[in-house]
């Protein structure tokens, strides 16, 4: 079902250091303004200033992604939008807080006519009428450098994830990290404004914290870094 005036369910957070102001400021950003020139921002960031080529983001996601998918944290769609499915018509669910977002990446893949879901994806997505244990693949790509709190707080995030993907399904994903990974010094200081101006909250994520989180979470999984951003693939028991 096509929808775009998205579902909604209300907006909360959860987890440490979080709150619901938290969890909005990060989201706000996201105006349609912003979503005109968001692809080619994040592909400078991601590439010259965490130092990972977007299309290794991309590779990732395309060798993961199924018939049946949830996109956490839409963005622009770009990442849905450049894939190839494994089918003509693909079964597309699209859950973001932000309207805009979810407006704008439907409009963007209004092929595939998805759903949209607002929703915050700390909170358990079956009550925002996501269905658990159906989904091919999941994936939550620059997502939990976003999300307020530690990463023992933000596995509830890949916990939701976890939970709607089918047994022995994919989630992917990629996140900025803040230790454990190399840094240059301008990706530090940006990395620091990021955080200030409440964009990012990943001041305290390690490559380490993450292993933990991914390795309680799911069955098996994949971690490479590049530069100092994470990519994963993780299944599902």
């Amino acid at each position: 079902m096509s929808s775009s005036v998205p579902e909604t369910a209300a907006p909360s957070a959860a987890g440490t250091n979080s709150t619901p102001s938290d969890v909005a400021d990060g989201a706000a950003m996201y105006t349609r303004k912003a979503l005109r020139k968001y692809d080619a921002i994040l592909h400078v960031n991601t590439r010259w200033v965490w130092r990972c080529h977007h299309d290794e983001i991309l590779r990732r996601y395309q060798a993961a992604v199924g018939a049946k998918h949830l996109e956490i944290g839409v963005g622009s769609g770009e990442c849905p939008d450049r894939a190839r499915f494994p089918v003509a018509e693909p079964d597309l669910t699209l859950l973001d807080l932000n309207p805009y977002t979810l407006e704008f990446a439907s409009e963007r893949l209004a092929r595939y006519a998805p759903r949209a879901v607002r929703a915050d994806a700390l909170q358990p997505l079956e009550r925002a009428g996501v269905p658990a244990g159906v989904f091919d693949s999941v994936a939550v790509n620059l997502v939990l450098h976003c999300v307020p709190g530690d990463l023992h707080a933000k596995r509830a995030v890949l916990e939701n994830a976890a939970a709607a993907a089918r047994s022995g399904g994919t989630v992917v994903g990629s996140t900025v990290l803040a230790a454990g990974v190399p840094r240059t010094p301008y990706a530090r200081r940006r990395m620091r404004k990021l955080n200030e101006r409440g964009i990012f909250h990943n001041s305290a994520d390690s490559l380490s914290d993450l292993a933990k989180v991914l390795g309680g979470t799911f069955a098996d999984f994949d971690l490479d870094v590049r530069g100092c951003m994470a990519l994963f693939t993780a299944t599902t028991a």
